[in-house]
């Protein structure tokens, strides 16, 4: 399937192709994103049968499942439902939320996991494979806004890089750059009041420079790197609901243009790391969503 998208020279049709796989980046690997669309293209909630449980929803007597590939050695990552549910126990219990994010992040596993290289199989199961439970059924996904969005992945970009807001003299909104000290990375964006949704799509492309590697990888051409950052931007929008579509297209095909000049193209291990960057960023923005914080 990468092999097929990275033929793809029309950037417009390419980000149709990789839109298809942003509702599930959150919770699955690229991998079983494409394994989802795969089996069920029509797809998008997609959950085990105890994840819906939770969620006060019932597998229909004729439900289809789809299978997909899950680590075998490694802790595997816990999803949504697990975590909210422990969460509200603890508030009941009266737990303060400072406490209760400690006692997340010591008992459950929210982000990455680590390498495996033996799998299993098991059954998710789409949102129209299920019916609500009366009386029980809870919301699946939550509105966020677009400042705690942009606020939640500052903070989150802030455990690892400096991060700036202030004006910008070069012609863009945002770049990355080593910080000043040598031992790191700098990210720095233009922030205009009202424009929160501009800002969080140069802070997702920045961050992407920064955790892709872009200012050591010396192995990436320019215009491919900078096609990797906007691609995983526009992913990590998609899935939060944004179309970042116009702007990410018209931005790619300049620096794919310009690539190409060069001799080089977007490959199919291109999409495969902007796909797992872009995921990386979801579920680090949703565990840290999900501990109320």
């Amino acid at each position: 399937m990468l092999d097929n998208m990275a033929k793809i020279t029309n950037v417009d049709q390419l980000l149709l192709q990789m839109n298809k796989y942003s509702g599930t980046l959150g919770d699955y690997s690229s991998f079983n994103s494409m394994l989802i669309e795969f089996q069920d293209p029509n797809a998008t909630i997609v959950r085990s049968k105890n994840e819906w449980n939770y969620f006060g929803r019932t597998l229909k007597e004729d439900a289809r499942g789809l299978s997909v590939l899950y680590p075998l050695g490694i802790p595997r990552k816990d999803m949504p439902g697990k975590v909210k549910a422990f969460i509200e126990k603890k508030r009941e219990e009266g737990l303060d939320d400072e406490t209760i994010e400690k006692l997340v992040q010591d008992k459950f596993n929210l982000g990455s996991t680590g390498t495996a290289y033996t799998f299993g199989t098991g059954n998710v199961y789409d949102i129209s494979q299920t019916d609500p439970i009366p009386g029980k059924a809870k919301p699946v996904k939550e509105d966020v806004t677009t400042t705690q969005l942009y606020k939640t992945l500052k903070d989150i970009a802030r455990k690892h890089y400096t991060v700036k807001e202030e004006p910008i003299n070069i012609g863009a909104r945002g770049y990355t750059a080593h910080s000043g000290d040598g031992n790191g990375q700098e990210i720095v964006v233009m922030k205009i009041p009202g424009e929160d949704e501009n800002v969080l799509h140069t802070l997702i492309h920045e961050m992407s420079h920064a955790r892709l590697d872009h200012l050591n990888r010396k192995d990436i051409p320019y215009g491919i790197a900078e096609a990797e950052a906007e691609l995983s931007a526009y992913l990590v929008g998609q899935h939060f609901g944004y179309n970042f579509k116009d702007e990410s297209a018209a931005y790619m095909k300049g620096w794919l243009d310009n690539a190409k000049q060069e001799g080089h193209t977007l490959s199919n291990e291109n999409l495969d790391r902007a796909m797992n960057n872009a995921r990386h960023i979801i579920q680090d923005i949703n565990a840290q969503l999900e501990t109320g914080k």
